[in-house]
């Protein structure tokens, strides 16, 4: 890196998590090496293949969440007028908006701050089931201008860019809006995308991050007609590198990251978390719903990573693992961390939240959070036996005390995404 390159550095960050509203709530949950996983409670799921999530915990109402997480943006009345208008229906939405809420806050970012650009990744689930029931009855299927209903049928129940639509209007933001919808991959290259906004100087401030709900019946039925979730209905359903493992446990929630030029950020009396260091994607091109089974371009989107931060694979520290408990996946994944980094620690946090998909990458970031303000480095829930096929340095359960100053997250996604993104310690 030149000296003179921009350098971009997370000011702010919120969560909403299995643990529940807020960073401190899924950082206290992972030091304390707990796991979240728990039976389904905002459906009637007895009847479903998957009957365990990582679920946050139910609500009283939707427009209550946002009212009580956006605190004084909000109008009065206004979370009732979007709950009415139908805005509210999708839970990934208000995950969205409370975790940006708190980052914003956390990052003490205010009017000189309005130019901020959004890079938001989203899932691109839209309706829910029940909402065909009138398709049932003979009713046309009719979606009128901009995705609302236009008359009885299945309408969707939110545009794909509508939390960041509502985060421009609620924080008044004025630059440009990114949505990203590479699946699994989408936290993590909304906040790789910020950060080369800042690096170039496209951008100096930037709300970034993802949120995703896929727990209902439309959601977890699709998982499961696809194979992914474990068939289990346990709390340890989802077991990332142990020998016993046979699929992935849906979670759900949002995290959101203020990231900025650093030393403007300095200049203003914010701290720094954490430096983005280096980011870098690739694809697989080999499967829609299966990984690369060498690891090869896996690999090669963390050695070209690892080249964009001006480290060599030693100088990681830690790597937070994909790590999706699916036998496919972790063993790919394996194969990949080991051939470039051999023994580093590597953990992967999904048997302690679910698999948050378009905002696992987001997650995991704030997770990554851990070792540089704790000292800490996540655990794996529920690997108890690893895996020879995983021949890594797994992190049991506990988490491990350790010092390290940079660390790597993957994000891989259906149709072969790869991203992999480098926090480094801030002085």
């Amino acid at each position: 890196m030149k000296n003179t390159e921009r350098r971009a550095v997370i000011t702010g960050v919120g969560a909403v998590s299995a643990f529940g509203v807020g960073v401190s709530a899924l950082l206290d949950g992972l030091a304390a090496g707990r796991s979240a996983v728990r039976p389904i409670q905002s459906f009637e799921a007895r009847t479903f293949p998957t009957r365990v999530a990582g679920e946050v915990p139910v609500v009283e109402t939707n427009a209550r969440f946002v009212r009580d997480t956006l605190g004084a943006w909000l109008h009065p009345g206004e979370a009732e007028a979007w709950e009415r208008a139908g805005l509210l229906r999708d839970r990934k939405v208000c995950f969205g908006l409370a975790a940006a809420a708190e980052a914003w806050r956390g990052a003490g970012c205010g009017e000189g701050e309005r130019a901020a650009a959004l890079s938001i990744g989203l899932g691109l689930e839209q309706a829910f089931l029940e909402d065909f029931a009138a398709a049932l009855d003979g009713s046309a299927l009719c979606i009128g201008p901009g995705g609302h209903a236009g008359g009885e049928g299945v309408r969707f129940r939110s545009r794909v860019d509508l939390c960041a639509e509502l985060l421009r209007d609620v924080l008044g933001l004025s630059g440009p809006i990114a949505s990203h919808v590479s699946a699994c991959a989408a936290g993590g290259m909304a906040v790789a995308h910020a950060a080369a906004l800042v690096t170039r100087g496209a951008a100096d401030v930037v709300l970034a991050g993802a949120a995703d709900s896929m727990v209902n019946p439309l959601g977890v039925g699709g998982m499961s007609r696809l194979g992914a979730p474990s068939p289990r209905a346990e709390p340890d359903a989802c077991r990332p590198f142990d020998k016993k493992r046979d699929g992935l446990a849906i979670g759900e929630g949002a995290a959101m990251f203020v990231v900025e030029e650093e030393s403007r950020a300095r200049a203003r009396g914010a701290r720094p978390l954490a430096r983005i260091a280096g980011w870098a994607t690739t694809q697989d091109a080999y499967r829609a719903t299966a990984p690369r089974p060498d690891g090869a371009r896996a690999q090669a989107a963390m050695e070209r990573a690892v080249r964009r931060a001006n480290l060599t694979p030693g100088d990681i520290g830690y790597v937070n693992a994909h790590g999706t408990g699916t036998p496919l996946n972790d063993a790919a994944e394996a194969k990949a961390i080991r051939a470039l980094f051999g023994p580093v620690p590597v953990s992967s946090i999904k048997g302690a939240v679910g698999h948050l998909m378009a905002a696992a990458g987001a997650i995991e970031l704030a997770a990554c959070l851990l070792p540089f303000t704790r000292d800490l480095l996540p655990g794996t829930a529920h690997c108890t036996d690893p895996d020879p096929e995983c021949p890594i340095a797994v992190i049991g359960p506990e988490p491990l005390p350790a010092r390290v100053d940079h660390v790597l997250s993957n994000s891989f996604g259906f149709g072969g995404q790869n991203v992999s993104v480098i926090l480094g310690r801030v002085a």
